[in-house]
């Protein structure tokens, strides 16, 4: 599409042109007042900036090793209380990111007091790992919790660990102070340079200033009027109103190429409004054939279910000589019937599953489960079935190898049936089909292995999709409605977990589902012994004493004074403390119970919404060990805790 260029000879200039002319205008200014300016003063400014911006980076160099620190120590007491193997990838992952911000910091400030101090530090560190952190993590994984009772070695290299880390991050924070007093003194000798310049270059910047000011002028007279052109446009197109989305003619557009833009911009908008146009009577179409298919599901939910299930109990009694007795003849007819009505219901009861899971209406409940019972329960269901296909069911693995997991008992008995009647009606007469359960790493897999045709690999990369049946007569003989293990693979990923399947040794094939199991709950066997939970919150109290009740008597009071009564009326055998409470705060009540000869070595642990330095809880007589942080640490992880402490004391 062409377009009129303008008149006025400025205009007519290429965009390129125009920059081109006031950037030479602009760059004779600059150079002028370029050659005024001192090189003294440059040269010393860039020093300083320099010296600055190292200092900055030394800076953010520390605050990493300052980090650092308190997560190697909080992963390590971690894994000492519960044993994570994770936790000591995370200890060696943050000691790499110490020691990388050592060679930095090292490397950006080299002045030898500073080197001594970083040497210092460093070797802190690295005596608290050969001293601390290797005994201990040995220790734990040698005789567990039990290694650090009171009074053992394992509590003791504790004790002098933390004291340890404690002076490492002590050292970190005066590193971190000095380079921050350097810091402030850089930028405070910045300023003053700043502030004494010469009032020839202030004169100079000012002339500079002038010429800038009258070429902005100019560049804000040439784009203005096609910027705001643009804005009109773009909100026009934004609005729908796309016959409105164009430039002015060409010959008030600011340069040649805004002219040939503005013709583009309309043939643009025109197709854009032809575009949308057909879009939008696809989605009407899409919505309208969405709207047919809901309404076919409704009718088969309503129309077909119903009656279908209607005739499964008149079969039913039919067989049953319920109506009197039916020659032999008739009964195999009626069989057949029953087998297709059967059928028939969950091919319809499969679409509804597929339609719910599409919506997002499909629901899960989220209940502890015992993952063998669960196994056990599928096999008694289809004892018959398998019994009608002359088929022997086989549970390996003892009861040792069980889990609890967190889901919907149905629906995973739902997952389990799919992939047990799928081996049961591919296996051979007189096979045997092995169920087989097994822990890996905080999982538990249950595999379903058959003795049938296997699967071709054309066949497997669609196994799990909808309709998706085999071509091979061998393996479609049975039917089925090619949905079963699409709806298997949904609900099993709803748990957090994975399906699939891979050729069996010696023919066959072996289906599995893997879950992520939840550590059990074991209650305390004895429910003498008292706790009491200072909490100010009452829903978050009563979780706790519904918690904590399975182990001991728990009693939850709402301030510290409420928890001072009931010690003096009751001897309890551990308190689980919030700081933020109304009246006396929580760490005012701890320094309170410690200076109490009768409850100075009471088992006290913190749960708060915040994190507490070491200084402060080492003031109030708790334990680092014994701080946990709402957001951070679990509920299971201070219930554990908790019953540790309990069962020592036994």
């Amino acid at each position: 599409m062409s377009s009129p260029l303008p008149s006025h000879p400025w205009r007519r200039l290429p965009l390129t042109a125009q920059l081109l002319a006031i950037g030479m205008v602009v760059s004779l200014a600059w150079f002028l007042t370029a050659r005024l300016a001192s090189d003294r003063q440059q040269a010393a400014s860039a020093e300083r900036a320099a010296r600055y911006a190292g200092l900055r980076r030394a800076n953010d160099a520390l605050g990493r090793m300052g980090s650092a620190l308190p997560s190697i120590s909080r992963e390590h007491r971690g894994y000492l209380l519960i044993g994570d193997p994770a936790q000591l990838a995370e200890v060696a992952a943050q000691r790499r990111a110490f020691d990388q911000a050592v060679t930095q910091l090292l490397a950006e400030e080299r002045r030898p007091s500073m080197v001594r101090q970083v040497d210092a530090l460093t070797l802190e560190v690295a005596t608290w790992f050969d001293s601390a952190f290797t005994p201990t993590v040995r220790l734990r994984q040698a005789r567990g919790l039990a290694g650090f009772d009171r009074g053992s070695e394992g509590a003791e290299l504790v004790v002098r660990g933390s004291a340890r880390m404690r002076r490492a991050l002590l050292m970190q924070e005066q590193l971190q102070a000095e380079l921050r007093r350097d810091l402030g003194a850089a930028a405070l000798e910045a300023e003053r340079f700043e502030s004494t310049a010469s009032w020839e270059e202030l004169l100079i910047l000012m002339a500079a200033l002038a010429v800038f000011l009258l070429l902005l002028t100019l560049i804000v007279r040439l784009f203005g009027l096609a910027l705001a052109q643009v804005i009109a446009a773009a909100r026009a197109l934004e609005a729908g109103r796309y016959r409105e989305a164009r430039f002015p003619s060409g010959e008030r557009a600011p340069n040649r190429e805004t002219a040939e833009l503005a013709a583009t911009f309309e043939q643009l908008a025109t197709s854009i409004e032809q575009r949308e146009r057909q879009l939008q009577d696809d989605i009407v179409k899409l919505k309208e054939l969405d709207q047919l298919k809901r309404d076919f599901v409704s009718t088969v939910s309503h129309e077909l279910r119903t009656p279908l299930t209607s005739m499964r109990g008149a079969l039913g009694l039919i067989l049953g000589g319920k109506v009197g007795e039916v020659p032999a003849k008739g009964q195999d007819l009626l069989r057949i019937a029953m087998q297709n009505t059967e059928r028939l219901i969950r091919l319809i009861n499969d679409i509804l599953d597929v339609e719910k899971i599409d919506a997002g209406r499909i629901d899960v409940r989220r209940d502890r489960l015992q993952m063998r019972a669960l196994v056990l329960t599928t096999i008694t269901s289809l004892e018959g079935y398998a019994r009608e296909h002359q088929v022997t069911v086989a549970l390996t693995g003892g009861p040792g190898q069980d889990a609890e997991i967190i889901g919907d008992a149905d629906r995973m008995v739902q997952v389990l049936t799919n992939l047990l009647s799928n081996a049961i009606k591919f296996s051979p007469a007189g096979g045997v089909v092995d169920v087989a359960i097994a822990l890996e790493a905080g999982t538990i897999r249950v595999s379903v292995r058959d003795r049938g045709p296997g699967i071709s690999g054309e066949f497997a990369g669609r196994i799990f999709g909808r309709f998706q049946q085999a071509s091979d007569p061998a393996l479609h003989r049975s039917g089925g409605t090619g949905l079963g293990l699409s709806i298997a693979k949904s609900i099993v990923e709803m748990h957090g977990g994975t399906i699939g399947f891979e050729p069996a040794e010696g023919g066959g094939t072996t289906f599995w589902v893997r879950v992520p199991t939840v550590a059990p709950v074991t209650p305390e066997a004895d429910p003498r012994r008292a706790i009491l939970i200072v909490e100010d919150d009452p829903s978050m109290r009563a979780v706790l004493v519904a918690q904590f009740d399975a182990i001991a008597r728990a009693v939850g009071v709402p301030s510290a004074e409420a928890a001072l009564d009931h010690l003096a009326r009751e001897e309890v055998a551990a308190i689980i403390l919030d700081p933020g409470l109304p009246g006396m705060d929580g760490l005012t009540f701890a320094r309170r119970v410690r200076g109490s000869e009768r409850l100075r070595r009471m088992p006290m642990f913190l749960y708060s919404s915040r994190e507490f330095t070491t200084a402060e809880l080492h003031a109030a007589g708790i334990r680092a060990a014994d701080a946990f942080v709402k957001s951070r640490d679990s509920d299971a992880l201070l219930f554990e805790r908790l019953r540790h402490e309990l069962q020592k004391a036994t």
